[in-house]
């Protein structure tokens, strides 16, 4: 589906968590690698310039991977990438300098509506491939919103839950830690099982989601892929958007978007 030549080699993907669900054939066709850390690019100066893309990075126990690091990489003549996780949040540093931010969650840094790290933190199991262990404020986020489209909760209760779980450290909000606060808060049981199974869907996965669209878009050489797609909806406010607008008009009033 994706042929790969020598004179194009297979981009150089730092990713776990965010890319385990992900179409085989689409992992096939890249250099996957487990998630970024501090000194994992510098390797990668000797080698011939190509496509790097960053998804998953550890923080926190382990040095994570600096903006200096990534621009020496650019300034070496590399693409650099960057969704999902500790790629949105490097490619929101240095995107003036040329790096590309692909996906709702790089979006969303860029607009700034999100601006802690903090916001798609989550604790890794590094003896079972990274699995996420905790779950991340974006993904809460976007649980809680399907919820409500779904007619289960109401968008009161949306926000209720959503600080609920916003409270728990990233290091402590598991599923099951955020199913416990919110029946303090008198969530039905049904409903609570009803949201839950939500949160284990990929395709409600904001950085799941994001990793796909990044990886088809660098493999095909259309750094746009699938975001600008009919029934897309604006990353800042959920409002659905005609095909081919980036943000609704008052999302783009708000960001100043001639500065993207």
């Amino acid at each position: 589906m994706w042929p790969v030549s020598p004179s194009r080699p297979r981009p150089v993907v730092f990713g776990a968590a965010s890319v385990r669900s992900l179409d085989p054939a689409l992992l096939a066709a890249v250099d996957l690698r487990p998630p970024v850390r501090r000194g994992d690019l510098l390797p990668l100066l000797d080698e011939k310039p190509g496509t790097v893309v960053l998804v998953d990075g550890l923080f926190g126990g382990t040095m994570a991977v600096t903006p200096t690091e990534c621009r020496q990489l650019m300034d070496a003549g590399w693409t650099l990438v960057g969704c999902s996780s500790m790629g949105a949040l490097r490619a929101a540093d240095l995107w003036p300098l040329g790096a590309i931010g692909i996906g709702d969650i790089f979006t969303l840094y860029r607009l700034g509506t999100l601006t802690s790290d903090a916001d798609v933190a989550v604790a890794l199991d590094p003896d079972d491939g990274h699995r996420e262990l905790t779950v991340s404020t974006v993904h809460v986020r976007a649980v809680l919103t399907a919820a409500v489209e779904a007619g289960l909760l109401a968008p009161a209760r949306r926000t209720e839950l959503a600080r609920a779980a916003e409270d728990i450290h990233w290091t402590q909000r598991s599923w099951a830690a955020c199913r416990a606060a919110w029946s303090d808060l008198g969530i039905a049981p049904t409903v609570l099982s009803a949201v839950l199974r939500l949160g284990r869907e990929p395709r409600l996965h904001p950085k799941v989601r994001d990793a796909d669209a990044a990886l088809r878009a660098v493999l095909a050489r259309d750094w746009l892929g699938d975001q600008v797609t009919e029934g897309r909806r604006c990353p800042a406010c959920q409002e659905p958007l005609a095909a081919g607008v980036l943000f609704c008009p008052t999302c783009v009033s708000e960001a100043h978007e001639t500065c993207l």
